[in-house]
């Protein structure tokens, strides 16, 4: 579980999760890709109007210590909404999915982000109500600031099962887009 990997020193079962499906919602998959490096773990993960899909989950670890809380975001962005029963092999225009993970307390600083670059992710169910995904995917991770060796490939392979909500529903850590952010509350549940 990637979770383990790069959050080693956090036991999963603190984690406070939240999963959840959108339509009619777009990524800014270019611009997304063109921040400042201190935006670059949150930017693939905003959401704003369109006419794609998305199946999202974000874990958040509350501190037990001083400055130790962690989150973990992963985007599965369609740009139409899926059917059931459809495995896309990625790379694709079909599908694309991001990942980040880092220290709370520090964003943008800390932690690693990445898009998939190789793997496969099924869409295992799909209703008006709530959609599940499997994900089995490879990706690059990179340090926000640069730093060699803080992060790897790693392979991600994850089951979501997501309530369908509406995209006025969204906050900033689930990741509306908004005229300015604040990676504090991106960071944060």
């Amino acid at each position: 579980m990637i979770s383990f990997v790069i959050l080693c020193w956090v036991p999963i079962s603190w984690a406070q999760e939240a999963n959840f499906a959108v339509d009619k919602v777009a990524i800014d998959i270019s611009g997304c890709q063109k921040v400042t490096a201190k935006e670059a773990q949150f930017a693939c993960h905003r959401l704003g109007p369109g006419q794609g899909f998305v199946v999202a989950e974000r874990r958040y670890w509350p501190p037990k210590q001083t400055d130790d809380d962690a989150f973990e975001k992963v985007t599965v962005y369609f740009p139409s909404k899926p059917t059931s029963g459809h495995v896309t092999d990625i790379p694709s225009d079909e599908v694309l999915v991001f990942f980040s993970s880092g220290p709370s307390s520090f964003p943008g600083k800390h932690g690693c982000y990445g898009a998939a670059k190789g793997g496969k992710v099924e869409v295992t169910d799909i209703s008006e109500k709530r959609v599940a995904v499997t994900i089995d995917v490879s990706i690059d991770l990179k340090s926000p600031l640069g730093w060699q060796g803080e992060c790897k490939q790693v392979r991600l392979r994850k089951d979501i099962t997501a309530q369908t909500i509406a995209i006025n529903e969204l906050n900033a850590w689930d990741g509306l887009v908004a005229p300015s952010y604040d990676l504090w509350k991106e960071s944060h549940p």
